[in-house]
């Protein structure tokens, strides 16, 4: 799912932009959710609720909070969301290199160029980008998985402790992010009923447990019975593919 947001205070413009961005999305196959404001305002006070965006369309020039100042709000709450300027003023060069925007485009649209910028973004997200998204008191929260230790689950409660030391939780199931996370690039050891593992914070492995490591700290998770088997033939494979790569 890309989650998508639209800033802009012209009415037709944004409703015209959205019908593009539905369209591209479609014709790639793309799961999206657009969310469209019509001042930087409205689009900040959103995120600073916790709601956060994968790609940001956004104005320059707005009426009550133009479109610089929205994306420094923005950074403060979210540094991987790309932005895209809807017009782009010379004279704010230097500003908007604060802000780190990702492409220009400027108004009358061009389609072709937009499409083109639609699909750089969309792989951009897909390579560097790659989150794990989650509810909890009715908000959207996501964290990077190359950042996420381990997952574990307790009593209902899924626990994510990331590498920063910093703990999030949500209600749900561990086989539910198990099935989320198969495939993905970033590799994942279910190695418990209750324990989802990344392997790169694994260190040692023994019989019966593994190590991570973070940060200087270490961590002892217990690999259940019925698992070591099969979780030491994964470990000699990710580590056989890794040496190969290196």
């Amino acid at each position: 799912m890309l989650r998508i947001a639209v800033c802009d205070d012209d009415v037709l413009f944004t409703g015209m932009l959205e019908k593009l961005i539905k369209k591209e999305a479609l014709a790639n196959g793309i799961e999206i959710e657009v969310d469209v404001f019509f001042d930087g305002s409205m689009l900040t006070k959103y995120v600073n609720l916790g709601n956060l965006f994968d790609l940001i369309f956004l104005d320059i020039e707005m009426s009550q909070e133009n479109g610089i100042e929205a994306a420094r709000h923005i950074r403060q709450k979210d540094k991987t969301a790309l932005l895209i300027y809807i017009s782009g003023y010379e004279q704010y060069l230097k500003e908007l290199f604060e802000v780190e925007p990702f492409r220009f485009l400027s108004k009358p649209l061009d389609t072709a160029k937009f499409s083109r910028y639609f699909k750089e973004a969309y792989e951009r997200i897909n390579e560097n980008n790659v989150y794990f998204q989650f509810n909890f008191n009715k908000e959207i929260k996501k964290v990077a998985l190359k950042d996420v230790v381990y997952f574990e689950s307790r009593n209902r409660i899924v626990y994510i402790y990331l590498k920063d030391g910093r703990e999030e939780f949500f209600y749900g199931k561990l086989n539910d992010v198990e099935k989320e996370l198969a495939g993905n690039k970033q590799r994942y050891l279910r190695i418990h009923q209750s324990y989802l593992v990344n392997y790169d914070y694994v260190s040692t492995m023994n019989f019966s447990s593994l190590v991570i490591e973070n940060g200087g700290k270490s961590t002892t998770l217990q690999i259940s019975e019925d698992r070591q088997k099969k979780i030491r033939k994964q470990l000699c494979d990710l580590a056989s593919k890794k040496a190969g790569v290196d």
